[in-house]
């Protein structure tokens, strides 16, 4: 089955040079001629060879006929074909954290001044482009890569703004989520919106003045002009020098960028857990078992908090997706120099997860799609599901199993004193929260292998497995 697929570049259906496929398990691009032509030049350059080495650029090599497996239609289409090295599971920038968004601009101005530097450009800015192998941006779109002609400026300025710079401001200088401006265009935060959120004492912020004031200005000066700006920057003499005095100066701007995140719900989760020590250990125990005794190669950790648990199951797995709500929790994931590699942090929100969409809905998949875990962790969760969002327990129980086959989950009762700060000033029409409710619902879907209470009976944490599931096997 050849899929034509958006998830690995921005430009798979809009770029006219290019088209991603995925075929076999294995990750295809097919070039035009001047494309092709492009990326042989670039490999020809020590420049590229170091960022392949280093693991800033994704690997990547030419395809010759005999190598290529596409089918004839497909290779008729192009006139030459790459391999990249696959990813193991795609994120999109509205569901990074700042400081992961932070280091993918790093990356591509970093990307930027060396391509300059040794007579190349990158024609885009885009942190669709970029995707995290393990905790490290990695920069997947390599045909974006071209030869610089002399006297043009950097075309990618604008969209490094509204893509980067841009929502980055919003954190830092706001103190307000990135993810929902970044989820409600897929352009980013365009920016006469950003000159309209960012007052006049906002002018005085480092970058503000420059980046957003001065370019909004320009912008409706010349937005609806006649005038051939490039053609007056390269008569007017713009060098590439130029080019790389904005990027260096961006790099020091984006580096200085902070966000003091506050106003976390379960950033301190580690600290204030109501559970006692010897039941913590129980759960901890519970959650290792299981996950030993299934031998899932991928496992969702949904709620994760500050990743306890996804730690757990990182050491007995290939790879763990953790997903909360909470940006800061997530943020302190992400940040926290013990979170293993194999981790791939995420702010979703499990009531509003991200959709498929962008053109004809599928230059942006959901979560489901880029990833099928073989276990799914959902501690200490359903009662913010039914009781927060509102979301009946049935339906929650049906949207896991068809999710995995798979489940180890927290059943926390009315009883425990966070369920009872949910309730709390709230009319209590959730009559189908309720321990009986749970278990007979999981029995629609799973077999319930084991249980173990804890906290005096008031949790509770399942592992459920479908019938007829099968344990992996040892490698």
């Amino acid at each position: 089955m050849i899929i034509p697929s958006a998830a690995v570049n921005t430009g798979s259906f809009r770029d006219r040079d290019g088209r991603v496929y995925h075929f076999q398990g294995r990750v295809f691009r097919g070039l035009s001629p001047s494309a092709l032509e492009n990326y042989r030049q670039l490999t020809q350059k020590p420049f590229y060879t170091k960022l392949a080495e280093s693991g800033k650029v994704i690997g990547t090599r030419e395809l010759s006929g005999e190598q290529n497996p596409l089918p004839e239609d497909v290779k008729a289409t192009w006139t030459g074909f790459l391999e990249h090295d696959p990813v193991p599971v795609i994120s999109y920038p509205y569901e990074w954290t700042f400081s992961m968004l932070k280091a993918a601009a790093l990356l591509q101005l970093h990307l930027v001044e060396r391509a300059v530097s040794n007579g190349f450009t990158l024609k885009d800015a885009t942190p669709y482009n970029i995707q995290f192998v393990g905790r490290e941006p990695v920069f997947i779109d390599i045909p974006s890569f071209e030869p610089l002609d002399e006297g043009e400026p950097w075309s990618g300025y604008r969209q490094f703004c509204e893509m980067f710079l841009f929502p980055l401001f919003i954190q830092a200088y706001k103190d307000c989520n990135f993810q929902p401006f970044m989820r409600a265009s897929i352009d980013g935060v365009n920016v006469q919106a950003a000159a309209s959120l960012f007052g006049f004492r906002d002018r005085f912020r480092k970058g503000v003045m420059s980046h957003v004031w001065l370019q909004s200005k320009l912008d409706r000066r010349y937005g609806g002009s006649s005038e051939n700006v490039r053609s007056s920057l390269k008569t007017a003499g713009f060098n590439r020098e130029l080019i790389l005095v904005n990027v260096r100066k961006l790099q020091k701007l984006v580096r200085k960028l902070e966000w003091a995140a506050t106003g976390s719900e379960w950033g301190d989760y580690t600290e204030f857990h109501n559970y006692s020590d010897e039941d913590h250990v129980r759960k901890e125990g519970f959650i290792r078992e299981s996950i030993i005794e299934q031998k899932p190669e991928m496992v969702w950790d949904i709620g994760c908090n500050t990743g306890q648990f996804s730690r757990i199951a990182a050491a007995e797995c290939e790879r763990v997706v953790s997903t909360d709500i909470d940006h800061v929790a997530v943020e302190r994931i992400f940040l926290n120099p013990e979170t293993p590699e194999n981790i791939l942090p995420l702010v979703q929100n499990v009531a509003d997860p991200s959709p498929n969409w962008g053109w004809r809905n599928r230059e942006r998949s959901d979560l489901q799609t880029r990833s099928s875990p073989d276990l799914v962790l959902c501690l200490a969760l359903i009662h913010h599901v039914v009781i927060t969002a509102n979301i009946p327990l049935a339906e929650f129980i049906d949207w896991l199993a068809g999710l995995t086959d798979k489940l180890v989950i927290e059943y926390v009762s009315r009883r425990d004193d966070k369920v009872q700060t949910l309730l709390r000033n709230k009319e209590d029409k959730y009559s189908d929260y309720s321990r009986e409710s749970l278990e007979t619902n999981l029995k629609r879907h799973f077999e319930i292998r084991n249980r173990r209470d804890v906290n005096n009976g008031d949790r509770s944490l399942y592992l459920c497995v479908k019938p007829g599931g099968q344990v992996r096997s040892a490698p």
